[in-house]
């Protein structure tokens, strides 16, 4: 009796030792899995930045939605403004250009060359891991110190970001977002 005791108490050992194991390494597995997802949805946004920060630098204001930003990346210009010569010490650039010390050649070239060749324009409005779903974008018109200031925010649900991964045992709110830019501050950071 006393044997079947000590081989019942082992069984149950190593099957809780078992669930332990596999308990934790799940939760390790998870934590991994959603700091590759958060890098790669950053990133995204970052590149909406970048593209939002172009088009205002064209427009005077940032795009109300990717049709638009999309559009403009995939069809307008860039203005680049270069100079030609050196301009000496003793005058401001200004100056020099008027009197012919430098030339200023205004070129225009494809605006999609903020990014690097090959870089899928197109799929910059999708949210990576989320079959599909779109980050939220709006932009508008804020006062700020009686200045009014072009804004805008992009932002990606977590119930997107971790579309697929087991998220019951998490203490996660899935109705949180991950973003840039504010509709409330005039910022273009994210807030991670």
């Amino acid at each position: 009796m006393k044997i079947a005791i000590q081989l019942g108490l082992a069984i149950v050992a190593v099957v809780l030792a078992y669930f332990i194991y596999t308990g934790i390494q799940d939760k390790i597995i998870f934590q991994e899995k959603a700091e590759d997802r958060r890098e790669v949805v950053q990133e995204r946004l970052t590149h909406i930045v970048t593209a939002q920060k172009t088009f205002r630098g064209e427009r005077g204001r940032y795009a109300a939605n990717f049709n638009e930003l999309l559009d403009f990346l995939n069809n307008d210009s860039l203005t680049i403004i270069k100079a030609i010569g050196n301009v000496p010490d003793t005058l401001t650039e200004a100056q020099a250009v008027e009197r012919g010390i430098v030339i200023r050649d205004t070129a225009l070239v494809p605006a999609n060359t903020i990014f690097n060749a090959g870089f899928p324009i197109d799929s910059l409005r999708i949210i990576p891991f989320s079959n599909g779903n779109e980050f939220k974008m709006k932009a508008g018109v804020i006062e700020k110190n009686k200045v009014n200031v072009n804004v805008f925010e992009a932002s990606a649900k977590l119930e997107d970001v971790y579309n697929g991964l087991n998220t019951k045992n998490e203490n996660i709110d899935l109705n949180d977002v991950l973003k840039v830019g504010s509709m409330t501050e005039p910022i273009t950071t994210g807030n991670w």
